[in-house]
Order: C-alpha cells, then sequence, then structure tokens
C-alpha cells in the first residue's frame, strides 16, 4: 500500500493509515474523518490545531508529538501511551474512548474530556487541576497521587476507585455522586 500524499490543512476521509510511519510528519490543521492510524507511528509528529472525527488511533505511537488544539470526537484511543513528550495543551475529546491509555504523570490541567471513557486507564500522578471529566466513565481508573484541586467529576461514573489512598479535597461533584462516595467509604448517614 503506497502511503497517500498528506499536507498540512487537507481533509481526509476513510483513510486506513494502520501500522504507517507518519514520524514527524507535519499534519496541522488536518480533518480526518472515519480514518484509522491504528498502531501508527506519529512519533514527533506535528498535530497542531488537527481533527480526528471517528477515527481509530488506538495503539498509535504518539512519543514527542505536539497536539496543541487538537479535537478528538468520538475516536477510539485504546491503550495510547500520552507519557512521553507528548504536548496536550488545549486538546479537546469528546465521546472518545482511552480505555486502557497511560497518562502517568501527564498535565491535564484545565482540559475538557466530555462523555468519554477512561476504563482501567493509568492516571497516576496526573495533574487534575480545573480539568473537567463531564460524565465519562472513570470506573478502575489508577489514580495513585494524582491532583485533583478543583477537578470537575460530575455525571462521572466513579466506581472501583481506592477512596481510601485518594485525596479528593476540592474535587466538583454532584448530590448522588456524594452519596455514592459516602457509601463507598462506609459511612452511614442517618
Amino acid at each position: 500500500m503506497s502511503l497517500p500524499e498528506l499536507e498540512s490543512g487537507g481533509s481526509y476521509r476513510d483513510l486506513d493509515l494502520s501500522e504507517t510511519s507518519l514520524a514527524r510528519f507535519d499534519l496541522g490543521g488536518c480533518v480526518f474523518d472515519g480514518c484509522s492510524f491504528a498502531r501508527a507511528d506519529l512519533t514527533n509528529a506535528r498535530l497542531n490545531d488537527t481533527r480526528f472525527d471517528g477515527c481509530d488511533l488506538s495503539g498509535a505511537i504518539i512519543r514527542g508529538a505536539n497536539c496543541f488544539a487538537a479535537q478528538f470526537a468520538q475516536c477510539k484511543l485504546l491503550g495510547v501511551n500520552f507519557t512521553d513528550q507528548v504536548s496536550l495543551t488545549a486538546a479537546s475529546f469528546v465521546s472518545c474512548t482511552l480505555d486502557f491509555s497511560l497518562f502517568r504523570g501527564v498535565s491535564l490541567a484545565k482540559m475538557r474530556f466530555e462523555r468519554c471513557t477512561f476504563i482501567e486507564a493509568d492516571l497516576s500522578l496526573a495533574d487534575l487541576e480545573r480539568a473537567t471529566f463531564l460524565n465519562c466513565d472513570l470506573s478502575r481508573v489508577d489514580l495513585t497521587e494524582t491532583h485533583l484541586f478543583q477537578t470537575d467529576l460530575r455525571g462521572s461514573n466513579l466506581t472501583g476507585w481506592n477512596l481510601k489512598r485518594q485525596q479528593l479535597a476540592g474535587v466538583i461533584i454532584t448530590t448522588d455522586q456524594a452519596a455514592f462516595l459516602v457509601s463507598e467509604l462506609g459511612i452511614q448517614v442517618i
């Protein structure tokens, strides 16, 4: 399979770029709709202001990628490692699957995630200060030593959290979530 001509700012639909090397490519400002980047190598790629709609980036290698203001909507990012010098500043994620992904020690401060799943993702040591996780599935997420100051978790599934080891001071939750957390801690309210 020959690699299609990819240009910064271009629009692409239904491309299969699985397992393709796109290392150091400048894909800034591109729009990808329904494309597959599964297990693609995007090492040091420039993805600034790039939009991914309904794309599969599962297992993609994004080491050193610059994703400034990148937009991900209805994308699969299963098992993606965001820890190795990936710039996610001002990136947004809506209705994405981020299960089993690695965010260990990554700053997600002030970022917004809506209706995303993070099942069994590693967010340990991450900075989630003022981040928003609106209606997300955060079940069984590793939050060891995660910084959660003013983190908005409203409407998110928090099952499977180790509440006895997690500092939750300052998180923003709903009344229903508070009742759930109190119950999980074994506290009886009468």
